[in-house]
């Protein structure tokens, strides 16, 4: 048998098992597995708390629940400046040049909560509650994988 058929044998395998792929898995994709999709599935899933302090900030910084939504979503979390053996766990998200500290404790049943490390500082915040007593809720869209 010589190369060119082969090779034509090779590349009929290859479109057959392809479009096999496509039909099974469809645009499943294996981007779940990967940690930056886990990290933002462990925070739009889990239960999110906020302060009356940490709630101000977010305003103060322009941001409303659905553009920290879109945040979250699009943001690129920078790994290397992340607290990844701590707990709680504290990543740091960047997008547009805006950056925000999400914190995930370990224990499961403990809400994830934003750190206090905004890019603007509003002095008005600062007679406010730091206690985290008030839960969030996210609108967030499920994606199909």
């Amino acid at each position: 048998m010589n190369i060119w058929r082969r090779l034509r044998f090779f590349a009929l395998g290859i479109g057959i098992g392809s479009l096999m792929v496509l039909f099974l898995f469809g645009d499943r994709g294996c981007g779940g597995f990967l940690p930056e999709r886990r990290i933002k599935d462990t925070i739009t899933t889990r239960r999110f708390t906020s302060s009356e302090l940490i709630d101000c900030k977010i305003q103060c910084n322009g941001y409303s629940v659905e553009s920290l939504t879109e945040f979250i979503e699009n943001a690129d979390i920078d790994f290397k400046n992340s607290k990844k053996t701590t707990d709680p766990q504290e990543y740091i998200f960047q997008n547009e040049g805006k950056t925000l500290v999400f914190a995930i404790p370990k224990d499961y049943d403990m809400p994830v909560y934003l750190v206090d490390s905004f890019d603007v500082e509003c002095i008005e915040c600062d007679t406010l509650s730091s206690t985290y007593d008030q839960d969030l809720k996210f609108p967030f869209r499920k994606k199909k994988w």
